[in-house]
Order: C-alpha cells, then sequence, then structure tokens
C-alpha cells in the first residue's frame, strides 16, 4: 500500500509539473496593462504607423487616384490580387480602379491614420479615407478604411495582393458614422 502512495504521490506531482509548465502565470494587472498600452481591453502592442515602403504604398496609391493614373494603380496589382468590397463581395479588381480613377469632376482621395508592418517578402498596410466625389449630381464625402496586402515580386517592386475596403456606415442606435 506504501509503493501505491508513493506511486500516487509522484505521477501526482509529475502532472502538477507538466500542467504548470504548460500554463505560464498570467502577469500582475498592472503590467499586464501597461504591456497593452492605454487601451482599456486591447490585447498585445499597438500596430505601428506604417514607414518605409508599407508608407509609401499607401501614399503611391492616393496619388494615382488624384491623378486619375489607372495605369499606375493597375501595374501596382499582383497577377492574382483580390479585391474585397465594403460588403466582402469579390468583384474584379479592375472595377476599383476604374471606380476610383474615372468620373468627373475628378476624385480625390485623403488618407491619414496609415497602420502597417512588413516582413521579408510581405507586408500590409492600412488606413483611413475620404474620397471626394459626386453622386446624383451632389458632392459628396465617402469616409472608410482600406487594408492591403502586398507581396515583393521577383523584380523587387511590392505588388498589391489583397485591397479591402470598408465604409464608415451610420446604424441607428449602434454607431455615429463618423
Amino acid at each position: 500500500m506504501k509503493k501505491l502512495m508513493v506511486l500516487f504521490a509522484v505521477l501526482s506531482l509529475g502532472i502538477s509539473v507538466v500542467l504548470a509548465a504548460q500554463n505560464p502565470p498570467a502577469p500582475p494587472p498592472a503590467a499586464g496593462a501597461a504591456a497593452r498600452g492605454a487601451g482599456a481591453g486591447q490585447r498585445g502592442p499597438q500596430v505601428p504607423p506604417a514607414t518605409g515602403p508599407m508608407l509609401d504604398i499607401a501614399n503611391k496609391i492616393a496619388e494615382a487616384i488624384n491623378k486619375q493614373d489607372a495605369a499606375t494603380l493597375t501595374k501596382m496589382l499582383a497577377p492574382d490580387c483580390v479585391y474585397l468590397d465594403e460588403d466582402g463581395h469579390s468583384p474584379a479588381v479592375a472595377r476599383w480602379v476604374t471606380a476610383l480613377t474615372s468620373g468627373t469632376p475628378p476624385k480625390k482621395i485623403e488618407i491619414s491614420g496609415t497602420h502597417g508592418q512588413m516582413y521579408n517578402d510581405t507586408g500590409w498596410v492600412s488606413f483611413n479615407y475620404v474620397v471626394g466625389e459626386t453622386f446624383q449630381d451632389k458632392p459628396k464625402n465617402v469616409r472608410g478604411t482600406a487594408s492591403i496586402v502586398v507581396k515583393k515580386a521577383a523584380n523587387g517592386e511590392w505588388l498589391l495582393q489583397m485591397i479591402h475596403g470598408a465604409l464608415y456606415q451610420k446604424v441607428a442606435g449602434l454607431t455615429d458614422g463618423q
């Protein structure tokens, strides 16, 4: 009986050590909050602002739209680029290019709040935008957020791999539409 109790104690201790190693203790609340940043309930570090090539991509997109330069925008697209509109549909990416670079008067885009990260041969950039355009013969400002995944081509150029455009919308009782 003694041997059985010793065996049980050793097994219990071993299992406890394994379980403790798999679940490290959580940091104290103050340290965890400081590591996450000022926002309550956020997890992980803040997303960095876009810099270098990722910021250059966002600015190049805005410049092409403001110049109505469909050729430059098209040249930035990877051959298998996917465009996801605000509803999650995936129309042909040429539709995105045409919608942003045609029309009278020309559309103007302003971008702000850029974020992004670059890895070896991939990266992403996101930004808030305001597109000034004419809708039903009235000037309108369309606001939203764009999220773009890029990959580096064999020639070293960054190409747009996936584009998602989300519109800010007002939902009664839920959002303010800003």
